[in-house]
């Protein structure tokens, strides 16, 4: 097999970050198909790894392996039955979940590609050209490894038009449900936000339901309803559910309904709901909004939103109670969040101690090389 063509960088490679962009890599002598599997050295000459080249995009360079690849496919097919194994046998996810994430991109080695399993469906989520051209032999692999089971691909919007990618048809979504910490959810795999499920918040989940007994809880941007499912399950006082997404509501009620769990669900805006409040009326406060903060360019705006809707969750929760908020913007650090989130409880007025800082589930593995791969951040706030 002929090895991979060659790209050079303009720097030295001192990190083992796997993105590189446009200005920092040189001109190939001969022109190559955007989204090729190429090899890459350094201005030096030494050997970086394996990566994606894609000159139309800004981030043009993305390294799935830190080694010279000579098969790309029989690559990725092992990297397949690693990221398999890591969820099946070391985490044992399928005793306790049908709903997880099967392929982390980066955390996984598969370059702007997440893939979920959500019941009887696989949906894939694709966002980078190279990755887009070993689709078909990982949907093959999936597909013999789940018999019966149900592919959805989807195409993220934002990442097609940055990459060039031309549009893919959308799939239709799959009804389907699935089961986790013994509640069932209807879900349209592709359909809504993200993959269709937030397979991330497994584990916090169930934390807010070990939280929430006796208390009056309020979830906003509940989307299917998982925080406020699992704090009725946990015996809460009470619970209201609310989202500006109507649909979300509607999916909200027949979880409950299904489910037998008393929840009020209610369709709503966050920072309206949360001024209409009446202090102290709820004693845990979710706050899982969607991603404001898709990149750079968003971020200052991003930050001063996060920084309103935790003010007011500050402001409105009782005296002693927990504030479980959330960040999904992989371009917002941690230390950012938790800077955000100091500025927010001085404006409030109200000492605010970190219980705890958690991300997602173990399914969602961080690469240590990308810190982009720990996108959820999630802090569990007591607010005296």
């Amino acid at each position: 097999m002929p090895a991979l063509p060659e790209v050079r960088l303009k720097v030295k490679a001192t990190g083992r970050h796997p993105w590189f962009y446009r200005k920092m890599i040189q001109k190939p002598a001969s022109p190559l198909p955007a989204g090729s599997a190429v090899r890459v050295r350094d201005r030096e000459g030494r050997l970086v790894g394996s990566g994606f080249y894609n000159p139309r995009a800004e981030l043009a360079l993305r390294l799935f392996a830190d080694t010279a690849v000579a098969d790309v496919e029989a690559h990725f097919r092992e990297a397949l039955r690693r990221a398999l194994l890591l969820r099946e046998r070391v985490l044992g996810l399928p005793a306790r979940t049908d709903a997880f994430r099967l392929v982390h991109a980066e955390g996984d080695g598969f370059p702007g590609l997440v893939i979920d399993k959500l019941g009887d469906a696989i949906v894939a989520q694709v966002a980078s050209l190279g990755m887009r051209k070993q689709l078909e032999p990982v949907g093959e692999r999936l597909l013999a490894h789940y018999p019966g089971v149900r592919l959805v691909l989807l195409q993220d919007s934002e990442w097609a038009a940055r990459e060039g990618m031309e549009p893919l048809p959308r799939s239709a979504p799959v009804r389907t449900t699935v089961k986790e910490h013994g509640i069932s959810y209807a879900v349209e795999a592709g359909a809504g936000h993200k993959t269709g499920f937030f397979a991330d918040q497994r584990d916090n989940r169930l934390l807010v339901r070990e939280l929430a007994r006796g208390r009056a809880v309020l979830d906003l941007c509940c989307n299917s309803g998982g925080f406020a499912l699992n704090a009725a399950k946990g015996s809460a006082a009470k619970v209201l559910a609310a989202d500006l997404d109507e649909a979300m509501v509607a999916a909200t009620a027949r979880n409950a309904k299904q489910n037998r769990l008393p929840v009020d669900a209610r369709h709503g805006d966050a920072f309206d709901l949360l001024r209409d409040a009446e202090p102290g009326a709820h004693d845990l406060i979710v706050l899982d909004p969607p991603k404001w903060v898709a990149n750079k360019e968003q971020l200052e705006d991003g930050l001063r939103r996060y920084a309103d809707l935790n003010r007011l969750g500050f402001e409105k929760v009782a005296r002693g109670g927990l504030v479980v908020t959330c960040s999904c913007s992989g371009s917002v650090s941690e230390e950012r969040f938790v800077r955000m989130l100091t500025g927010a409880a001085a404006l409030a007025r109200r000492d605010v101690r970190v219980l705890w800082l958690r991300g997602a589930g173990a399914d969602h593995p961080v690469a240590l090389e990308c810190p982009e791969t720990r996108y959820l951040k999630v802090a569990v706030l007591q607010v005296r």
